[in-house]
């Protein structure tokens, strides 16, 4: 790569077919010749000629001024930026999945660049012959990142498409493996990761919560069911170790036709950076077949956003979450938002509780002495019966004793 500095501190970068990437690189194969009537020749740094179907076109030298220095491992994205000049690409697309695959072989031998850096992989891929188009595939933690160039957009959709057919999407499987896509801050307004979890059928779980918890969750957990009308918030709230946390792996596979789960670990973050919390909601919204799902956002234990005293606290944390569910941003959008709290309803801001706005309250509570004896009998247990939460019924089936009943009284 040939770089030199402009007047306003920039680089100009000219490419040749021949050159090696810079920085680390890993193993690239050989890449099958289907594009026999092609031929192409460099003259100078950035004359291209073509021959393409018979067809010969010349462009002029080109100069790309890049807007800041580019370091070792990061020459694929000056070679796809130096191509869309050198041969005039008028159109492009950026599109988003979440992958199974866990590297880029499969798509090497089309690479012409590739580097291996510290957060993942990337590579620039030649697909001209294959679909009329130029592409850059970027995968870490198994989110996937495609820019495609090309000179018609019959050639991006059939460069996207050659992509998604080699790095096919996650999708839930029959071993109940569901994808959830994780998102911080990061330093570009939002960073998403993806990985798929393990997670139980409600049948499996119902018997561990007791009845007046098990109930509230039958219709959210209904194989049938989809969101109305009215409210885009869902509120699960109790005490910790009652289960909120065991029942959203459940929803995640009851769900998983036609919503997706986007796990937010920076909730705080989220609504205090909008360009980051829009990212998160509006993300692959103008991909048809993402329009078809919703989006479930998950915020655990969040229950400083929704207090009482949330906006003397928290500043617009509180109105933004308001506005997702039911206004003005959250309108056409396919997002419900979940959140747990281990706060009691009554300490919550009646704005979030209000009637008509959420989809589901549900109160986690702990079983009774008499639940808790019929638990732990059938799981085998023999223990006293003694009121308590999940978790520590839990621990009693791990061998681990039952805590006493504080006393009470003047003679404690």
């Amino acid at each position: 790569m040939v770089r030199s500095r402009n007047q306003q501190g920039g680089a100009t970068c000219a490419l040749s077919d021949s050159q090696s990437a810079t920085g680390a690189s890993f193993w690239r194969p050989s890449r099958p010749d289907r594009c026999t009537n092609r031929s192409r020749s460099v003259t100078g740094s950035n004359d291209l000629e073509r021959n393409a179907m018979h067809e010969t076109k010349t462009l002029g030298t080109s100069e790309l001024v890049l807007g800041y220095d580019y370091d070792a491992g990061d020459a694929y994205w000056a070679g796809y930026l130096n191509e869309i000049v050198a041969r005039g690409l008028p159109h492009e697309r950026f599109v988003r999945w979440q992958t199974k695959a866990t590297n880029l072989d499969e798509v090497l031998a089309y690479a012409t660049r590739s580097s291996r850096l510290s957060w993942g992989s990337a590579v620039l891929l030649e697909l001209e012959c294959e679909a009329g188009c130029i592409a850059v595939v970027t995968l870490n933690s198994g989110s996937l990142s495609v820019n495609l160039a090309a000179e018609t957009v019959v050639g991006l959709r059939d460069g996207e498409a050659f992509i998604r057919e080699r790095l096919p999407v996650r999708e839930a499987t029959d071993d109940q493996m569901v994808p959830i896509s994780f998102w911080s801050c990061g330093c570009r307004n939002g960073a998403e990761s993806s990985r798929s979890i393990a997670v139980p059928t409600w049948a499996d779980i119902r018997g561990n919560y007791p009845s007046r918890v098990a109930d509230q969750l039958d219709k959210l957990m209904d194989s049938d069911y989809r969101p109305g009308g009215r409210g885009q918030l869902i509120l699960w709230y109790g005490e910790p170790g009652t289960g909120k946390t065991y029942s959203l792996r459940a929803l995640a596979w009851q769900w998983r036709e036609w919503c997706s789960f986007q796990y937010v670990t920076d909730p705080e973050t989220f609504f205090g950076r909008p360009e980051y919390m829009l990212r998160v909601i509006i993300e692959n919204d103008e991909d048809e077949e993402k329009q078809k799902k919703w989006k479930l956002l998950i915020l655990e234990d969040t229950g400083e956003l929704l207090a009482a005293d949330a906006k003397a606290q928290a500043g617009q944390d509180l109105s933004r979450l308001l506005n997702i569910v039911d206004g003005i941003i959250g309108q056409g959008l396919h997002v419900i938002v979940l959140v747990t709290t281990n706060d009691d309803l009554r300490q919550l801001h009646p704005a979030v509780s209000r009637r008509g706005r959420c989809l589901a309250k549900v109160q986690f509570v702990p079983f009774t002495p008499a639940e808790a004896e019929e638990w732990l009998e059938r799981n085998g247990v023999d223990s006293g019966s003694r009121a308590g939460t999940l978790a520590t019924l839990f621990g009693a089936a791990a061998g681990d004793d039952l805590p006493e009943r504080p006393r009470v009284g003047f003679g404690s």
